[in-house]
């Protein structure tokens, strides 16, 4: 407040002064005397606009998690405390809201990454003629695919740690991870960049580069990723020519300075190279991906006679490959079921953005030490695959639950037996399926859904293969699958177990004499007997019937050579928990029987897998009704004229 030399009083309260509280004034006349005058003013308030602080910009957040969000503002004349300023929503998703005192809240719970538009009207009761005032953002919300899975090593089934994991599809990598301790990881990916089909791929150091197909039907199934050691692991100076061998053989020749780093830097040190050797006949989902290619614009399977992996990085991690204008040779040795293996090839990679083989290049078959390779130029390292497209027909099928009740999205895959090629398929609505397959070929078709499965061994002719039975699925509390090498030529899966509940001693055998079993109220299966292959044989277990111990052995039917000698894996997965076993190194009680495992349920029904890994002198006893065999020996020598006799000539006949 202030007083002129004329006597005007100027006074300008400011925001919150209701009252000037006491004034006095005092006039003083040129003689000296004065007089005063005492006075309050009273201040009648001015609702002021209402002003905001900031606006929010675009907002975004994960589905599923807590938003929130406080608007804030700047009211000189109310107090923001749940009622002097109102807040309503004018524009929002269901479920948000807002809180008195302007907070926002919600917990997103959609099925697809959205972008919704917030509006909130906030006043401070109108006085004065102010008006409300509007608070807009955009909120996207971000929906994820979840991949889960576990990786382990191929040859042992230990569970590897700090594996790099990707996902990637014509969008480039789309979600990363790493391998915890147990082996488990979790990718998540934007659901605006998922796509049908797209590549989970590992890289570990000591490891081969593994890829699997990762369909947007199967996003839920958790995936077993098993990884391939390296063979050869060695550093060379790459301003020099090199040579890699394995077991004593070229199959690597770099021409001096024909490297660099992909990221254009110079290469620091030594280059480390580490080369895995990948033999389809051996499990033919140790190839990357799945083996398809594209021919004038379709998709078509492709067999493979042999692949090779090469990892090439620099003593800082860096990958490393090959320049432009220069090229490597590479020898792949030629697989070992491959009797009708051609003397030209072409040579394919693996591209993970495409999920698929790509043909590049020309393989010829060489003879080096008795020993066959595919000896070919490539311009660029990764998974290099002597392959060929053969000419198809369909299996057609359908597929049903133990009710005969349709299966949509059932996944079929084919695996050859007598060729290195795979394809698969889901069902449609109505449980219908096509797969196309080798002309004249033996071939598995396995149907999985959950925890269902079956496995068939069909062969082919010249036209398409109507089955006039669908494929009945069967929840199965356990699976186990036999593959073997080259030498010894036939291995055998035997299954034991109580035959009745009476514990009276009588055991039930599954095998290549009697391939279904039933026991209590299930029905046990051995889905096939490969004779002319390396496997797989797989027992499908949908229950344990009965209390007591299911002793599971491998034997050697036919070969000159033993089950150690050769790379036989049992892979068991019991309710969804994988388990790999490899025959136990002790030279001298190798026997033609491995006693790999038993199942020991108890009596409430649980389920425990006990290791035995033990050499054996003879398959157990059994009495088995239908055969009534004692051991296989006895087998060997039945009855003129008996079942089992006849299985056996056909087995020894094919095995010739």
């Amino acid at each position: 407040m202030s007083i002129s030399s004329l006597g005007l009083i100027t006074w300008l309260p400011t925001e919150g002064i209701l009252n000037s509280e006491e004034v006095t004034i005092v006039v003083t006349n040129q003689d000296g005397t004065a007089e005063s005058q005492v006075f309050s003013i009273t201040v009648e308030p001015v609702n002021d606009q209402l002003q905001l602080e900031s606006i929010a910009s675009a907002q975004s957040i994960d589905n599923g998690s807590l938003f929130s969000h406080q608007i804030l503002i700047n009211d000189i004349d109310d107090e923001n405390n749940g009622e002097n300023i109102s807040f309503e929503l004018i524009s929002a998703p269901d479920g948000l809201e807002v809180s008195s005192t302007g907070l926002i809240e919600w917990q997103p719970n959609i099925n697809q990454s959205s972008e919704f538009s917030i509006d909130v009207a906030i006043s401070d009761g109108g006085e004065n003629a102010t008006t409300t005032v509007n608070y807009s953002f955009s909120l996207s919300v971000l929906y994820y695919h979840s991949v889960i899975g576990t990786t382990v090593n191929y040859s042992t089934g230990e569970n590897l740690s700090d594996v790099n994991v990707f996902i990637t599809n014509e969008n480039g990598e789309v979600a990363s991870s790493t391998t915890n301790d147990t082996g488990s990881f979790e990718l998540l990916i934007l659901d605006t960049l998922s796509t049908d089909t797209m590549t989970l791929s590992t890289a570990l150091e000591g490891f081969s580069e593994h890829a699997v197909i990762v369909n947007s039907n199967e996003l839920s199934v958790s995936q077993h990723v098993a990884i391939l050691p390296s063979h050869v692991t060695v550093s060379f100076d790459p301003n020099i020519a090199n040579n890699i061998e394995y077991e004593e053989q070229s199959i690597i020749e770099f021409p001096a300075q024909s490297l660099a780093r992909e990221d254009g830097q110079a290469i620091e040190g030594q280059v480390s190279a580490q080369v895995t050797i990948i033999d389809p006949t051996s499990d033919i989902n140790l190839m990357p991906g799945d083996m398809v290619t594209t021919l004038n614009g379709e998709l078509v399977p492709i067999e493979s006679f042999g692949a090779m992996n090469v990892i090439l990085t620099d003593e800082s991690g860096e990958k490393i490959n090959i320049i432009d204008n220069q090229q490597a040779l590479i020898r792949i040795p030629v697989a070992s079921n491959s009797v009708l293996a051609p003397d030209e090839i072409p040579l394919y990679f693996f591209d993970e953005e495409q999920s698929i083989w790509v043909e590049e290049g020309i393989a010829q078959k060489v003879f080096i030490n008795g020993n066959e390779f595919y000896q070919g130029q490539v311009n660029h390292f990764s998974t290099w695959n002597a392959d060929q497209t053969f000419e198809t027909v369909n299996i057609n099928g359908c597929v049903v639950d133990n009710s005969n009740t349709a299966i949509e999205n059932a996944k079929i895959v084919s695996q050859g037996v007598d060729y290195n090629g795979t394809s698969s398929s889901f069902t449609d609505e109505n449980g219908l399926f096509s797969l196309a397959v080798k002309t004249f070929g033996s071939v598995l078709v396995n149907s999985t859904q959950g925890g269902q499965t079956r496995t068939l061994t069909l062969l082919t002719g010249s036209e398409d293969l109507n089955l006039t039975d669908c494929l009945v699925l069967s929840a199965a509390t356990s699976t186990v699958k036999l593959t073997w090498g080259e030498n010894p030529r036939d291995l055998d899966a035997h299954f034991y177990g109580p035959l009745d509940g009476t514990n009276d001693g009588a055991l039930f055998h599954l095998f290549y004499a009697e391939q279904e079993v039933l026991v209590g109220n299930a029905t046990l299966y051995l889905d096939n007997d490969i004779v002319l292959g390396f496997g797989p044989e797989i027992i499908t277990i949908p229950s344990f019937p009965f209390e007591g111990r299911y002793p599971y052995l491998v034997n050697r039917f036919s070969g000159n050579s033993d089950i150690l000698q050769s790379p036989t894996r049992v892979e068991v997965n019991l309710e969804s928990q994988i388990n790999i076993f490899s025959p136990p190194e002790l030279i001298d009680e190798v026997t033609d029987v491995w006693h790999v495992f038993d199942f020991v349920v108890g009596s409430s029904g649980e389920v425990v897998l006990e290791e035995v890994n033990e050499w054996v002198d003879e398959l157990p006893l059994q009495t088995t009704p239908v055969l009534n065999i004692q051991n296989f020996q006895a087998a060997k020598i039945a009855i003129d004229g008996s079942l089992l006799k006849d299985t056996i000539k056909n087995k020894e006949a094919k095995a010739k």
